[in-house]
């Protein structure tokens, strides 16, 4: 009995012994990778990988006929892609397709109200009919209401998660599969950078763009542990403030403006393509989002709210 008990025990270290060593290989091949993508990375500082074609690609932007949508369609004018606006104006939606039309450019418009799912998938149906399948999509319409939270009614607090966030989870449904089929695609999402900081009086508009940080984070993860490894690529804007109808009547402030400024349409636009073409994952406009949303968030809370405080960023409720 005794000598039983010995050879359970010594099997036990055993395999304990096994284990341990079986983990230190794995930290062991975690470290030397990320020291590999670290100086990937600080390599690309220097030579960016060169910009993909978008010659033949069926490009879908929402909230197209307006601000950053708007610009990024003239932008792709001559890219050779075909261009899929996606707007509820139906007249700002017209003039950009004379616009892109003079232009040059391959283009459709159809007027959408993302927020209503049947609308979606009827709209869908017609793009694959009319155009084929999209190759990639460009998620920009949002609305952006500037309240104290209890100064929100309800259906302003729905209207702003229907648009915000179910509106890509209707669009992502209808274009995802044929991208996953094809196994080749490329998702652009206009987040902000409310999706990785909150400021006050726009909870609701920060909630959805956590919601739309977070599950295109989960959303990569599911694809990137599919058996088929699909080569669909991610590329997520992080703007501050944008000079946009979005914004209008909202009075944003900072202490700093020549370092968070208010920044163009066009220049978030040219900084959006830019990254799409490079297959960057992520873009902080300005790169000092970046800092505060991302390495900030290792600080203490209390150093992180003295920090907000010192930076002074927030909006002003609309009355």
């Amino acid at each position: 009995m005794a000598m039983t008990d010995n050879v359970d025990q010594t099997n036990r270290l055993g395999a304990k012994l096994v284990w341990y060593i079986f983990v230190f290989w794995d930290f062991l091949v975690l470290t030397l990778f990320s020291i590999k993508v670290y100086f990937i990375e600080f390599f690309k500082l220097f030579f960016p990988p060169p910009p993909k074609s978008l010659k033949g690609e069926r490009i879908l932007i929402t909230g197209s006929g307006n601000g950053i949508g708007r610009e990024v369609c003239l932008q792709l004018a001559q890219s050779g892609a075909t261009l899929i606006g996606w707007d509820i104006d139906e007249a700002a939606n017209n003039e950009l397709l004379q616009d892109l039309t003079d232009l040059g450019a391959k283009a459709y418009v159809y007027v959408v109200d993302i927020s209503d799912r049947s609308t979606v998938e009827a709209t869908a149906a017609k793009v694959k009919k009319d155009v084929g399948n999209v190759t990639i999509v460009i998620n920009n319409a949002a609305i952006m209401p500037a309240h104290s939270f209890l100064g929100h009614n309800p259906r302003e607090l729905e209207r702003v998660f229907q648009i915000n966030v179910f509106g890509q989870f209707w669009i992502l449904r209808e274009f995802l599969p044929s991208m996953l089929k094809n196994n080749k695609g490329h998702i652009v999402t206009v987040c902000s950078a409310a999706g990785i900081i909150g400021t006050r009086n726009m909870v609701p508009y920060v909630g959805t763009k956590h919601a739309v940080h977070g599950y295109l984070e989960a959303l990569k993860d599911e694809l990137r542990h599919m058996p088929e490894k699909p080569r669909i690529n991610f590329t997520t804007v992080y703007p501050c403030s944008v000079n946009t109808a979005l914004t209008g009547g909202v009075n944003c402030f900072t202490k700093f403006p020549s370092l968070l400024p208010v920044l163009e349409p066009e220049y978030v636009a040219r900084e959006l393509i830019d990254a799409m073409r490079r297959n960057y994952e992520y873009i902080y406009l300005p790169k000092l989002v970046k800092l505060c949303g991302v390495y900030g968030k290792s600080l203490p809370m209390e150093v992180q709210r003295a920090a907000t405080d010192f930076l002074q960023v927030y909006v002003e409720p609309i009355q």
